[in-house]
């Protein structure tokens, strides 16, 4: 399993971690997570009265002949979780040192590694202005290496369209799980409509928000040509002060705004930029132990 995604400090980090997850999802098959559904495994449970309809096969005998009451034996259910990368691979990824996607990639392989040593099921979703081809879901340890390999081709290029590519991904009636979306959100159409669609269709979304430290923290630099890295639309500026100024005013509304929409419904909002990617991503599998 050679890979720069994956150095061998940062996956004993990981050793111990496992996916966070917040909603319930119903498992098709058996897999390796405690859930708090109630379900048929050899874990007993607890007790509940038995009422007409249920199954006879699960009455608890030994308790009737003490309690001389019918109740159901329960047991605890496991569950297998679906794991969904969305990356954003749009040109705007492109930029940053080290270049954001780079950081996504590291994130999403992360997550992936952790997902496939806990037998959860693992699927990548590249997007820009459309879903890109697909990773399938896979399990198993021994899928690590292929998800690595998917994750290393990645490139960006083209505009963003968060929008279009959950569209495109909910079209595909994915059973519901975690959708971790690893991306920098910019975004002229907002995010707020696709995220909402996840969450209707019962998907826990994720939410890794990847900027770079110059965008964070611009330095003044006087007259400047910008080009926009999606568009190629060109804008002359002065980069002085004032302006710097008010970029920053603009970009502190937009991180409050997306920081407090995963607030108000509950969701993981993590920044990376401003800390390492390593951290933000230990500081989201911690919630799980």
């Amino acid at each position: 399993m050679s890979s720069s995604l994956l150095e061998p400090e940062f996956l004993r980090r990981l050793a111990r971690l496992r996916l966070a997850v917040r909603r319930r999802f119903a498992g098709a098959t058996s897999g390796a997570r405690r859930s708090k559904n109630r379900g048929s495994s050899a874990e007993f449970a607890e007790h509940r009265p038995y009422f007409p309809g249920d199954d006879v096969r699960r009455i608890d005998w030994n308790a009737y002949a003490r309690l001389e009451e019918l109740v159901l034996r329960l047991f605890v259910a496991e569950e297998d979780l679906s794991l969904y990368l969305l990356v954003d691979t749009s040109a705007s990824m492109g930029l940053g040192t080290p270049r954001k996607i780079d950081v996504a990639k590291r994130l999403a392989a992360g997550l992936g590694y952790v997902g496939l040593s806990g037998s959860e099921r693992v699927a990548v979703m590249p997007f820009a202005a459309r879903l890109s081809r697909p990773l399938p879901a896979s399990r198993g340890r021994k899928r690590v290496g292929p998800l690595l390999r998917f994750l290393d081709e990645l490139e960006p290029s083209g505009d963003t369209d968060l929008a279009r590519g959950v569209d495109e991904f909910l079209a595909r009636s994915p059973r519901p799980g975690l959708v971790v979306v690893l991306s920098d959100f910019l975004d002229p159409r907002g995010f707020t409509r696709p995220l909402d669609r996840l969450i209707a269709d019962k998907h826990e979304p994720v939410l890794f928000h990847v900027l770079d430290r110059e965008e964070l923290d611009p330095t003044p630099g006087g007259d400047l040509e910008l080009i926009d890295s999606e568009t190629g639309r060109k804008v002359e500026v002065s980069l002085d002060a004032r302006a710097v100024r008010a970029y920053r005013q603009r970009l502190a509304a937009f991180l409050v705004e997306l920081e407090s929409y995963a607030k108000k419904r509950g969701l993981f909002y993590g920044r990376v930029g401003e800390r390492a990617f390593e951290d933000v991503l230990v500081e989201y599998l911690a919630r799980a132990v």
